[in-house]
């Protein structure tokens, strides 16, 4: 089978194309109009090396009934392909709250070979030595995921940096006296909704390890399967928080699976009444599905922003 080698290398140069796709409808503002394959676009997630990904696309395109022979000839020439990515640090995007990321796809990406990241910008007061460490974090991250698309992992774990710098500073602010101070005319979280987003679920223990966490803490909601892996679970806030410790590891909670499995709390909301099934269910890999079942239980607005980046804007 001498063409073995090539069917990987086309399959890679497939998937490849699929993410930038998938990322790009996810990330870019569909009010522009400028094609997210080009560096002019004012949009978030722009592909540096647009040259390059339209012979890849032309390759791929042409080449799909083509003869064994002739591809030989062609397939030496892959080129790397590179992205940039905003992550914002703020529900307010400015250029002055903002991550600029550089990811480089190299031949052989993402069967073969990791994605290459670097942290070209970041907001005026975050120190150079987090900046250091989140590309070094990044740059790893990629090299433990060797075989999957890890653009979206990437953008996330960016994401929960972010969000932990900004945590601590604020910790070391006057806002930490604030906080201190409660307000007793205030009703506590009695219900609460979080969404979980996972790199993958394919592993049939773990479905039963997250249902089974799931309905032993009386939470309702849904798991699933694939790439991406989605976990939304609904109930009292307490259980809900204990649920989070758990998925995410932790040494008083055995039995989870930690940040290197790739679970990112995307959202959380805080409810008056249930509106997910009372009892935890399991969906096969059918995001689609998934988005019918929130549209109809009157959370899809949560689901597009927590899960598919979507934020509603006023006017919708």
């Amino acid at each position: 089978m001498h063409d073995a080698g090539y069917n990987e290398a086309f399959d890679a140069l497939e998937r490849l194309v699929l993410e930038i796709d998938a990322l790009a409808s996810i990330l870019c503002d569909a009010s522009d109009t400028t094609d997210h394959d080009s560096v002019d676009s004012h949009n978030n997630f722009v592909v540096t090396t647009a040259e390059a990904l339209v012979r890849v696309r032309k390759y791929i395109n042409s080449d799909k009934h083509a003869s064994f022979p002739e591809l030989v000839a062609r397939q030496f020439d892959v080129p790397c392909i590179g992205v940039e990515v905003f992550v914002y640090t703020s529900d307010k995007p400015t250029t002055a709250d903002r991550v600029r990321l550089r990811i480089t796809l190299p031949p052989g990406y993402p069967n073969l070979a990791p994605a290459e990241v670097a942290v070209l910008t970041a907001p005026k007061d975050f120190p150079k030595r987090l900046l250091d460490d989140l590309s070094l974090k990044l740059t790893n991250r990629t090299k433990e995921l060797i075989g999957f698309e890890i653009m979206m992992e990437v953008i996330n774990e960016c994401r929960d940096a972010l969000d932990d710098w900004k945590s601590a500073r604020s910790l070391d602010s006057h806002e930490l006296k604030d906080s201190c101070t409660v307000d007793k005319s205030l009703p506590s979280c009695l219900l609460s909704r979080r969404w979980i987003w996972v790199h993958h679920i394919t592993n049939s223990n773990r479905f039963n390890q997250i249902v089974q966490e799931a309905r032993q803490l009386h939470l309702g909601g849904y798991v699933k399967g694939g790439y991406p892996g989605v976990v939304v679970v609904e109930g009292s806030c307490q259980n809900c928080d204990e649920f989070v410790v758990w998925i995410k590891g932790n040494k008083s909670r055995p039995g989870g699976f930690g940040r290197n499995w790739g679970h990112h709390v995307r959202g959380e909301a805080v409810i008056e009444a249930r509106q997910l099934p009372e009892t935890f269910e399991v969906l096969e890999d059918d995001m689609g599905k998934l988005g019918g079942l929130c549209r109809q239980f009157g959370v899809e607005e949560e689901f597009r922003e927590f899960i598919l980046q979507h934020k509603a804007s006023k006017e919708e």
